[in-house]
């Protein structure tokens, strides 16, 4: 697979794993999973031998003692590590998950079924990892929850306003207040309307008496 796909894999598992985990910086998971998608392919480009001491299941031992000082930045590094050898067991030449115990190649699928690279097959697998990250990454960033529409509002069919809620919008009689106050301290709360389009909201303090 090429490095683009490692790295997209690596982030949808990764995010699978912060979801059920309930982790939180999210961020610096996909950026610790992202790059070590791509090691095997970098180490084995400076040694000049493809698919063989990069690719080896071997090096989860070192990541596992990373996880055992630091959970979470142990988890990211093992997840993409992990989908990057998953990904190339599904390609036409496999992948020596054992070696240097053995060189063979270990492949998932009939030949025919695997997915070739650099390949329009190998896009549309790319492609696919994406629409699964996009909603995922909404979900656990917690961004999809953040996001206020409290600023907009909708209209039927006969041009009246309506709030997101379906209560109506467009009578000036209507006002909404919505008051957040600490339920432990005892608050006076005062409305003065000083006009037609100023309506004053003092909220103090009871003092308690001695």
């Amino acid at each position: 697979m090429r490095e683009y796909t490692h790295i997209a894999g690596a982030v949808l598992f990764f995010l699978i794993f912060a979801y059920l985990l309930n982790f939180d910086h999210v961020i610096f998971g996909i950026v610790f999973a992202g790059w070590i998608s791509v090691f095997p392919d970098i180490i084995e480009k400076l040694i000049g031998k493809h698919k063989r001491i990069g690719h080896t299941i071997f090096w989860v031992i070192p990541l596992v003692l990373v996880a055992y000082f630091n959970f979470f930045i142990g988890i990211a590094l093992l997840t993409g590590f992990l989908s990057h050898l998953f990904f190339d067991i599904f390609t036409k030449n496999g992948c020596p998950i054992l070696y240097p115990i053995t060189i063979t190649n270990f492949v998932a699928l009939r030949r025919l079924n695997r997915v070739s690279t650099p390949t329009n097959q190998e896009k549309a697998v790319f492609i696919f990892i994406i629409f699964l990250i996009v909603p995922l990454f909404l979900l656990t960033s917690g961004i999809s929850s953040n996001i206020d529409f409290s600023g907009y509002h909708l209209e039927d069919k006969n041009g009246n306003s309506r709030d997101p809620n379906g209560i109506n919008a467009g009578s000036k009689n209507t006002v909404h207040i919505n008051l957040d106050i600490n339920s432990k301290s005892n608050k006076n709360i005062s409305v003065e309307k000083s006009n037609d389009n100023l309506t004053n909201i003092m909220v103090k303090d009871i003092e308690t008496g001695g």
